[in-house]
Parts: C-alpha cells; structure tokens; sequence
C-alpha cells in the first residue's frame, strides 16, 4: 500500500462583502466553519467579520507548494484578486497569472 501524500488547496474568502482573506487548507470548505467558530481554530484576522464566503479555491498539491501560492498571492493587488475570484482560474492558469511562482 503506497502513501498518499495529503493534497492542500488555495482559498480565498470574501469577508463582509469587502475584505478578501486568503489560505491553504487540506478541506477549504471546513476550514472556512472553523473560520466561522472564530476561537481557537479561526484565523485572527477573520474573527472580526460576521459575513465570510468562500469565492476561490482551488487544488495545489503539497503544503510546500500551497504555501508558495499563498505567498504569492497575498502580495497581490486587492484588483488581481478579483479578476482571479471572477475567472476561477486552474491551478497551471493561476501559475500563469502569478510567475513569480516557481515550483521546481
């Protein structure tokens, strides 16, 4: 029996309809409950907003490369945040959108 090694996703959220917060998580959609549940699970930033939806995800592969993404995508304009929330684009679109990701 061979391991499989757990597959991470890239998640943004919409916070009061305003703010976008974004993640890495084995299972966006429970990370976004815990989100919710504010203490002790819930990101610091996000325990500040009673509205959060999850706009954005999408599956990266290792923690290692979900971070990077993650990274890269934080340093990002609030504007190509949102055209990447309106075109849902794939994991190999988004390397195009964001090339300073390097996952060799």
């Amino acid at each position: 029996m061979t391991h499989v090694p757990p597959q991470y996703y890239l998640y943004i959220l919409l916070c009061d309809h305003e703010f976008l917060y974004t993640g890495i998580a084995l299972d966006p959609s429970e990370r976004v409950q815990q989100h919710r549940k504010g203490k002790p699970h819930g990101a610091k930033y996000t325990r500040r907003f009673s509205h959060l939806d999850l706009v954005y995800q999408v599956k990266i592969g290792s923690r290692s490369a979900a971070q990077k993404f993650e990274y890269h995508l934080k340093k990002c304009a609030k504007s190509k945040k949102l055209n990447i929330i309106n075109n849902q684009p794939t994991k190999h679109e988004l390397c195009e959108l964001l090339p300073s990701i390097n996952l060799d």
